[in-house]
């Protein structure tokens, strides 16, 4: 799978954090809606949440490119296209079309063109990582 990282930036009245776990639950939710899931799937997330070890509040999303989705024909996208207010009207349609139509997706393509990928350089840069700590 390819490895990168999504700084999350706050929103409204969610912090970088509660975004960044919003986000990652919804993404979750695309292939198992809330609806049809059994108690212990409440909370689950698709992606590792980050946090920043020195920036309270700070995180970032870890993601796989490349991992497959399944999108379930109940799925319900406004929280998730919710999280993303930048993301224009075309992007959204372009977002719910693909899921809806589709049994399965790429994550890659379902990442509106305002979202960063980012590589473990940056990572380590911004101090999210310490040089010695394992990142496989």
């Amino acid at each position: 799978m390819s490895q990168a990282f999504i700084n999350i930036e706050p929103q409204g009245l969610l912090r970088s954090k509660e975004r960044a776990e919003a986000i990652s639950r919804e993404l979750y939710n695309i292939s198992r809606p809330v609806h049809i899931q059994r108690e212990d799937e409440k909370g689950v997330k698709l992606f590792s949440v980050i946090d920043h070890p020195t920036q309270e509040g700070r995180a970032a999303l870890e993601v796989f490119t490349d991992r497959l989705i399944e999108c379930h024909p109940e799925a319900v996208l406004e929280r998730l296209v919710a999280l993303f207010p930048e993301v224009s009207e075309a992007e959204r349609y372009f977002l719910s079309s693909s899921i809806h139509q589709s049994t399965i997706l790429t994550f890659g393509v379902m990442l509106p063109s305002t979202v960063t990928l980012r590589d473990v350089t940056y990572m380590l840069k911004e101090g999210f990582f310490y040089p010695d700590d394992s990142l496989e």
